[in-house]
Order: structure tokens, then sequence, then C-alpha cells
């Protein structure tokens, strides 16, 4: 039932994403597109404040969420920078949420996804890193940021792969932003990374939820 509910979630938001998109090349003010790329946002905080027992740092990452989706859609000077702080923030809140409700012993399922997300991050450390400039620095701590958060998404209590496969998405998402930025521009990119990063942050929050009783 969860799975399903989190494919609800993550097409839900693929849907609103379509539209953000759709109007994005509407001719509409930045103060109305803005909003409209927030929205998918407040709709997850939305249903995080109104499920009883659900963790209390969701919210918090998800506001921070949204301010880098804020801050990375309007013309600022160091925007991206800002975006990224904003980001690093709510990778920081996830991962020490998911730490405090970490799976006890350590079992083969959590070494893998450790191996498989250990494999990952090398390689695309090694590809964006060389090509990051002056931002060097700020990508190097957020890469340890969102690999952190991964992991203990990987560690986390909860039965199923959701919350998992949502941190690893989030992981593709930010890394088509870096590749497209740093390395090479390619067409349809800001449809890939929202898509992705909707989808992620939709696939997040339901699987960190607590289960609902049955019939719900």
């Amino acid at each position: 039932i969860r799975d399903v509910a989190g494919c609800l979630v993550g097409s839900e938001m693929c849907i609103r994403d379509r539209a953000y998109l759709a109007l994005m090349h509407s001719g509409l003010p930045l103060a109305v597109l803005v909003p409209l790329k927030v929205l998918p946002i407040a709709w997850l905080f939305y249903l995080v404040a109104s499920t009883p027992g659900a963790p209390k740092f969701l919210l918090f990452a998800l506001v921070f969420s949204a301010f880098g989706d804020a801050l990375l859609a309007v013309p600022l000077e160091n925007g991206f920078v800002f975006g990224l702080s904003a980001f690093l923030l709510a990778q920081l809140i996830y991962a020490g949420g998911f730490f405090r409700a970490r799976r006890s012993p350590i079992d083969s399922q959590i070494r893998l996804r450790w191996i498989l997300l250990g494999v990952y991050m090398v390689a695309i450390a090694a590809i964006l890193l060389p090509a990051t400039g002056e931002l060097l620095l700020p990508v190097s701590v957020y890469l340890l940021a969102i690999a952190l958060m991964a992991a203990t998404a990987a560690a986390h209590r909860c039965r199923t792969v959701m919350l998992f496969a949502g941190a690893f998405v989030f992981i593709l998402s930010d890394s088509m932003i870096a590749i497209n930025k740093f390395v090479l521009p390619f067409e349809g990119s800001r449809h890939a990374i929202m898509f992705t990063y909707y989808l992620a942050q939709g696939l997040i929050i339901r699987g960190a939820l607590p289960a609902r009783p049955r019939g719900q």
C-alpha cells in the first residue's frame, strides 16, 4: 500500500512539474512563476503537517528546499551559491532525521546500498569537480552533504525501498544540474532536472512518513 501511495505522490508531483514547465514559457512574470515552482513543495509540507506522528524535521527540510527552489529561479548575483546553501541545509536536516531513525544492526542490504552510493559519488565527483573552478569548495561540501543524506536514508529503519530511492533520485537530479552548469549543457535539462527533483522529494516524504492504518 505504501509503495502504491508513493507512486501516486510521485505522479502528482510530476504532473504539477509539467504544468509549471509549460507555464514557464508562457511569458508570465517571475513573481508568478516562482510561487508556482515552490507549489509542489508547499503541497508536500501540507501533507507532512497534516499527517499524525509525522517527523517534524521533514517540515524544516522542505522549507529550506523551497528557499533553494526560489533562489535558483530568480536572477540574483551568486544566486547559485545561495540556492546551493539552502539545499545544503535541507540535506543536513534530512540526514540528521534519518540518522536518528537508523536501523540497527547494519545488514547486508544497507551495505549494498552504501556500495552503490559510494561508487556513484566517486564517479560523479571525478567528472564534476575538475570543472567547477572557483566553486570547487561549495560544490564539494554539497556533494558530501547529499552523500550523507543518501547514506543515512539507506540505513533508515523503514522497510520499503521508497526512501532510499528518493534520496538516490535526488542525487541524480542534482548531478544533472551540475553537469548542465559545469560540464556539458544538454537539451531538455530543465525538464529532466525538475521532473526528477519533484519525484525525489515525493518519494522521500512518502517513505519517511509513518505507515497508515490498513484500509486508509
